[in-house]
């Protein structure tokens, strides 16, 4: 795994074996198809705000099949957890708290589609209890596509690259976007929070 830490910005690289992240999207491309998940649109979001499909796999009532003889919810939160472990080794602070993942969301953007405002990820309810968000690219996206995920004060963007994981900060220090998708490509990810436990 190639790791690198720049702003509190946390990048991973050749997280999972290969050929786990096409199996991941053609998942979600098969529940996609049965029905599951939503619209941003669907939830009343404006286009010019939010647009991309959602779905979260909780290995309840959405699982994916196994990857290679593996349970894919395990492998997953496994790898996520190596990043997070990293992580919080260059954060030392992160380890003084009792943090938790449980979501794992995938979603589809298509052209024109992206989270175009900016925003954090801590917020009220149980959104105040985020420290940490994460992002896992599932295919690369050319140049021109566009897709970053951009960071306000961080003048920075990371373009999406198969097996690549991001980890930040949830809380204001790191307003983001997702730029939109152009083009006939669409661009795959699994996101979601750390949350800090009582």
């Amino acid at each position: 795994m190639n790791v690198d830490f720049k702003d509190f910005i946390g990048v991973f690289e050749d997280v999972y074996p290969e050929g786990f992240c096409q199996h991941l999207i053609e998942e979600f491309i098969s529940y996609k198809g049965q029905g599951a998940g939503n619209s941003r649109q669907a939830t009343g979001e404006a286009r010019d705000r939010k647009d991309d499909y959602q779905i979260f796999f909780n290995a309840k009532n959405i699982c994916p099949e196994d990857f290679q003889g593996k349970d894919c919810v395990k492998l997953f939160f496994s790898g996520l957890q190596k990043c997070f472990d990293l992580y919080s080794q260059q954060y030392s602070v992160m380890r003084l708290h009792n943090v938790r993942c449980h979501d794992m969301k995938i979603q589809e953007t298509s052209g024109g589609g992206g989270y175009h405002i900016w925003h954090q990820e801590q917020g009220n309810g149980t959104a105040a209890n985020r420290v940490t968000v994460y992002t896992l690219y599932l295919n690369t996206l050319k140049k021109e596509s566009n897709g970053e995920t951009e960071f306000l004060y961080q003048e920075r963007r990371v373009r999406p690259k198969e097996n690549t994981m991001i980890l930040w900060p949830a809380a204001y220090t790191h307003p983001h976007r997702g730029n939109p998708v152009y083009g006939n490509e669409k661009k795959y990810i699994v996101t979601g929070w750390f949350y800090l436990e009582e």
